[in-house]
């Protein structure tokens, strides 16, 4: 429990990070592999698997910051692949609902869209993707 209390706290905090700067600093990463290795639980390696896709999108095209893929890989490190992935495509999918909202108001108050704000930081909808994910079990 003291594991996944330390989890979210940094993960809450690297949200912060992200949405202030864009940036998620290196030693974020490093205190969220430090909590992998809070017993009673147990690292697990086969987590990093699931960064691959956010990797493959980060190398075609641009968008993904390697900070993005370096979180979900030690997410993966905490939380196993399963509820990873599924907090990953928990995530993903409400990044997709939030823009969906985002561009339906822009066009009811007949406003284009800049480039600029059709980027978002992503930790945040990982984070809620990870706390769901948890929540129902993977």
């Amino acid at each position: 429990m003291i594991r996944l209390v330390i989890f979210f706290s940094v993960l809450c905090l690297a949200s912060v990070f992200d949405v202030r700067t864009r940036i998620i600093p290196d030693w974020i990463h490093l205190l969220m592999f430090l909590a992998s290795l809070i017993p009673p639980g147990h690292i697990h390696p086969e987590g990093l698997l699931s960064a691959i896709p956010l990797l493959a999108v980060g190398m075609i095209c641009d968008g993904i910051g390697g900070g993005d893929i370096k979180l979900t890989a030690v997410c993966g490190l905490v939380l196993g692949f399963t509820k990873t992935y599924t907090g990953l495509t928990l995530g993903l999918c409400f990044l997709l609902l939030f823009h969906a909202g985002k561009l339906s108001f822009y066009k009811l108050i007949k406003k284009e869209m800049t480039v600029k704000e059709q980027a978002y930081p992503l930790v945040p909808f990982l984070l809620s993707g990870m706390a769901v994910s948890v929540l129902i079990g993977g």
